[in-house]
């Protein structure tokens, strides 16, 4: 398969990594089968993108809007389906409304030939991980402003009191913050 992987440069990275190490190619001479959309904070470059991607199957990462929003922009909505950032050997896998079964199904088997898991979840905005992710994230923020905690004792605490393999700061400062931004806004904006 060929693909176009365009967005978040590190995401672009990890997956254009994925894509060789499976075979794929990312020559954008040739006719691109597959499109990455790793736009995880600029909503209105995501649109951009989309409105142009013409692709059999368009990926599009579910962070700062749901798959199915993104699929309204796209000229082939049926072919759209939302996935989440890889972490670790994980993927997450959402159908937008409008996504054929076709395209999910194509969506999943391209996955697991990148050797990843994939879980199917609900579409919303930062489908599963995030969304939960970036909520624990602002709490903390809050309890850092609360006076509650220093930041290094809120990650020490959810480390070893709830055994998470990070602090929820440390995930902020590895996800950055425009992405927790964008998925709480989305969160907001669609609930």
């Amino acid at each position: 398969m060929n693909v176009l992987i365009q967005g978040n440069a590190a995401d672009c990275e990890a997956f254009s990594r994925l894509c060789f190490g499976a075979g794929h190619t990312t020559d954008l001479s040739a006719r691109v089968d597959i499109v990455f959309d790793l736009h995880l904070a600029d909503k209105a470059a995501k649109r951009a993108f989309v409105e142009g991607a013409t692709a059999d199957l368009i990926l599009s990462a579910a962070v700062p809007c749901s798959a199915t929003e993104a699929a309204s922009w796209s000229p082939r909505p049926d072919r759209v389906v939302g996935i989440s950032p890889v972490f670790g050997n994980m993927i997450e896998l959402a159908p937008a409304l409008q996504t054929s079964l076709d395209a999910l199904e194509c969506a999943e088997t391209f996955l697991r030939s990148l050797n990843l898991e994939v879980a199917r979840v609900a579409d919303g905005p930062g489908l599963v991980r995030l969304r939960v992710l970036c909520c624990l994230i602002n709490e903390a923020a809050s309890a850092v402003a609360d006076g509650v905690a220093s930041p290094a004792n809120i990650d020490t605490a959810m480390k070893l009191g709830a055994n998470h393999p990070r602090g929820p700061l440390e995930w902020a400062d590895s996800l950055g913050l425009d992405v927790v931004l964008a998925v709480l806004r989305a969160l907001q904006a669609d609930y």
